[in-house]
Parts: structure tokens; C-alpha cells; sequence
């Protein structure tokens, strides 16, 4: 594939666009706490819009957005999240379950919308995922994390929930095909979050990046 000589550079990006860009990084945040307010429907486009922008390999794109409005159905995702999370209390003990017991670790009832978020690998074999293995849940993940910033952007709260069962969702659900990776609780945020709230309730801290610099003599 060859490229044209003609195309031209790409305009620099203005100091007061990376500006912006880092206020929403710094301000995104996991959020469990939601008003009942329903989120406008040309806000909710433009969440999904991120996915349209979003790097996949081999430009593959292969996920699948389902929109969960109604409630009975959300009912189903929290039933679901009931037996996973009492399976994972399992994994602690001491003051860390007690500390786990308070924690809140959903929004699926308060939030007015769920985004269940799908692996929809193409058909035949996709350029790039010769190597390295996970390619294509990669993608979808980085695509979830571009729809979260937009969320940050529109001044709303994004939950991302891992503690439920995608094979029982499938039985819980009518799903189209796809192989559920995430599900997002999505509204306006309750909670003003200044840090993780994780963090807050002292559950964990965020670490400095360890960085190897192969071309750095020790």
C-alpha cells in the first residue's frame, strides 16, 4: 500500500485542544452513584459516536452496542451481578471482606441507561492478530475507553461493570451475537468524584508508572 505523495501533514494539535484533552483524562472517573434523569438522546449519540473513531485491529471493529433501557432487563444485569459478586466475596477475608461488604460496586438500577458492550469478531481472519494474542478484545476495550472519555466530555457519569456472567446475560437476555466484554452504567453522576473512589474509601491507591528504558545504561 503505498501512500500519496500529496497528502498533507496533519495540523498540529493547538496547546489549548491537549489542554482540554487532559481535563478530560484527569476528570474521567468509575462512577456507582446516578440520578434517575434521563440522558438526552443526542448525548447518547455521541457517546456511541466513539466508536466510531476508535483504532481497531485491521480496522476490524468488531464489537456490538446493546442500549438497555428498560428496566426489567437492567433487573436481569443485577441479578446477574448479585451472584458474581457474592462468588468474589469469596476470594477475601478479615477486614478486607468487611471493607468489600461496604463497597458499591454498580449502578445498574440508578443509571437510565446500560451500554452492553460485545465482541463481534469479522468473519475469516483479520489482519494483525497474527501475533500477539487478545487483538480483537483489545480493540473493543480501547474503543469502551474512548466512549468513556465522550461520556467525561458531556458532563456524564460512566460505570464500568465487569462483575457479571456474559454467558448468563446470554441466557438472561434476548442479545444479538457477540460475546459480552463490558457493560457500562451510564448517567448523570451523583457523586462529584476529586479521586478514584476506590481510593477514597481506601481500598487501593494508584502507583507510579514503572517505565524499562532499554536504551538507559543502569
Amino acid at each position: 500500500m503505498t501512500v500519496p505523495a500529496a497528502m498533507p501533514a496533519p495540523a498540529p494539535v493547538s496547546a489549548q485542544d491537549r489542554e482540554a484533552l487532559w481535563r478530560v483524562m484527569e476528570a474521567r472517573r468509575d462512577h456507582r452513584h446516578f440520578r434517575p434523569d434521563p440522558v438526552p438522546p443526542e448525548m447518547l449519540a455521541r457517546v456511541l459516536d466513539a466508536f466510531r473513531v476508535a483504532p481497531s485491529v485491521g480496522l476490524s471493529q468488531p464489537w456490538q452496542v446493546t442500549v438497555l433501557r428498560d428496566p426489567a432487563r437492567r433487573a436481569q444485569v443485577h441479578a446477574s451481578f448479585v451472584q458474581v459478586r457474592a462468588r468474589e466475596r469469596r476470594s477475601f477475608s478479615g477486614e478486607r471482606r468487611d471493607l468489600y461488604d461496604t463497597l458499591k460496586l454498580e449502578g445498574i438500577l440508578d443509571a437510565p441507561l446500560g451500554l452492553l458492550v460485545s465482541l463481534d469478531p469479522p468473519d475469516g481472519p483479520t489482519l494483525g492478530t497474527g501475533g500477539l494474542g487478545g487483538m480483537l478484545e483489545a480493540s473493543v476495550l480501547c474503543a469502551v475507553t474512548l466512549a468513556w472519555l465522550a461520556a467525561t466530555a458531556e458532563g456524564l457519569g460512566l460505570g464500568w461493570l465487569s462483575l457479571v456472567d456474559g454467558g448468563d446475560l446470554g441466557e438472561r437476555l434476548d442479545l444479538p451475537p457477540g460475546r459480552p466484554l463490558a457493560y457500562l452504567c451510564l448517567g448523570w453522576p451523583a457523586l462529584t468524584l476529586d479521586a478514584p473512589l476506590l481510593e477514597t474509601v481506601g481500598w487501593a491507591r494508584r502507583t507510579p508508572l514503572r517505565v524499562h528504558d532499554t536504551d538507559v545504561t543502569p
